[in-house]
């Protein structure tokens, strides 16, 4: 039985060694006959390289023989920065931008300090009209006052929202209409009486008061004249007259009508919304929102008004007087 077995496979074996023999003269011949199949182009003689690639060659011998470039460290505060220090470029149409110089503002008027101290969005175009803190002032207005545009508590004084937007004038008129005593002085504004003749010398006090509620008392008169060319002298006689609501002397001149007009301010707090307020010159204020501060209204012009925080007792310092322009 093992005798049988081990015949076996000896005719196994032989088998493929034959077979192995086989495979390989096929090869033998199959490589014999690929060399026919192939065409070997045929050169003439100088052209098996082609032309040599002159300006190449003259760029890579130009490199080669230049020294290169000394490395140029950017400097701050006078000192170069080391190569492995970190650098905040920008770039803004074909400039570039360091945003550890201030000598080259990225986004003017603001600072590169103050931008990226701040950590605002400086590659937005508008970064200066935005408010990242929303306490109504933006980042260009907290740069210009110094204040903190990351902190909603920290931020310019509330009367930068405060603007004049028109000057009221309530008139109030009167002129000297006569030289010779007793005076006549009309108030055309006053409802109860419009004329109104005073003597400045006459015994009884009565006599030297006049106007609504006996507003003004009557002066000494300077009895004046000017050339006139088409009347040969004009009367520029002058009366004073002391104005006891303003606590102040105005002087009246015969023929000039004199307007002593109270004027009052409208004004606009533009903060998140539109607050309107209005107050006449000598008048007091408060603020929506920031009640525990109390503006008088020093003066009232065309293009600005003047006002002051009050201090607890009704007065103000006149070196914290604050100008609201019109706008």
């Amino acid at each position: 039985m093992q005798k049988g077995k081990s015949n076996y496979e000896r005719i196994i074996l032989t088998v493929m060694a034959l077979a192995a023999i086989a495979g390989s003269a096929w090869f033998i011949m199959q490589a014999n006959g690929f060399s026919a199949t192939v065409e070997i182009p045929t050169f003439k003689r100088g052209e098996e390289v082609g032309s040599p690639p002159l300006a190449n060659l003259i760029t890579c011998i130009t490199i080669a023989s230049t020294d290169p470039k000394p490395w140029i460290a950017p400097v701050r505060n006078n000192k170069a920065v080391y190569l492995n220090k970190s650098v905040l470029l920008v770039q803004k149409g074909d400039e570039i931008f360091d945003l550890f110089i201030d000598d080259k503002p990225f986004r003017a008027p603001m600072t590169n300090k103050f931008l990226r101290e701040n950590e605002l969005d400086y590659l937005s175009p508008n970064v200066g009209e935005l408010d990242p803190d929303s306490d109504g002032f933006s980042n260009k207005e907290e740069f210009e006052k110094g204040t903190n545009p990351k902190d909603a508590k920290k931020h310019p004084a509330i009367t930068d929202k405060l603007f004049l937007v028109e000057r009221i004038s309530h008139d109030y008129k009167i002129n000297l209409r006569s030289s010779s005593s007793p005076y006549q002085i009309a108030t055309p504004d006053d409802r109860m009486r419009k004329n109104w003749f005073v003597d400045p010398n006459a015994a009884e006090v009565a006599g030297k008061s006049f106007g609504a509620g006996g507003r003004f008392i009557s002066g000494a008169f300077v009895k004046k004249v000017v050339p006139d060319p088409k009347v040969g002298e004009k009367d520029v006689s002058e009366l004073s007259v002391e104005d006891t609501l303003r606590k102040n002397t105005i002087t009246l001149v015969m023929g000039t009508e004199t307007n002593l007009a109270d004027y009052e301010a409208r004004f606009e707090f533009r903060l998140h919304k539109v607050l309107t307020i209005k107050a006449k010159k000598g008048d007091s204020f408060r603020i929506e929102g920031f009640a525990d501060i109390t503006y008088k209204v020093i003066d009232i012009q065309e293009d600005s008004a003047v006002i002051a925080p009050l201090k607890e007792g009704g007065d103000y310092d006149k070196d914290k007087e604050i100008l609201i322009k019109k706008g």
